[in-house]
């Protein structure tokens, strides 16, 4: 029987075709009162991710701004070790004053955002409803 070791390969992410400009997407999910901010590479690949949950249990305090800027300080500290610099932001938040605190920390830390996407999802009241039967 052959023996088959298997190798660890160092997994590398994807920045982008030019070495100097190092291109990382920012998602920021908001879910039953808790938010979540993953930063991924180009192809999707999670590099970082964290919640609001470890740092208040109460559920109405994890979208208060002091919450945000403690998430955001994890996540730049992270976004340095990978040595990005160009962030494309994708929001997926009902509530605009959470886009406050990480608005003013992404302008602190030097970061260029080139777009942000909004992807909430608009709700149209669904298909139409099939016409009712009439029996005779």
């Amino acid at each position: 029987m052959v023996d088959k070791k298997k190798t660890s390969v160092p997994f590398e992410f994807y920045f982008g075709p030019f070495a100097e400009r190092r291109v990382a997407a920012l998602h920021i999910n908001q879910k039953r009162r808790n938010l979540f901010f993953t930063v991924t590479d180009l192809t999707g690949s999670v590099m970082g991710a964290i919640s609001a949950k470890p740092f208040a249990a109460n559920r109405k305090k994890r979208t208060a701004p002091h919450i945000i800027e403690l998430l955001m300080r994890r996540l730049l500290n992270v976004l340095k070790a990978y040595r990005v610099n160009v962030i494309r932001l994708f929001l997926k938040v009902a509530h605009k004053r959470i886009l406050k605190p990480v608005q003013f920390a992404l302008r602190g830390s030097g970061l260029a955002v080139p777009y942000a996407m909004d992807l909430l999802p608009v709700a149209h009241n669904g298909c139409r409803a099939k016409k009712v039967r009439r029996l005779s």
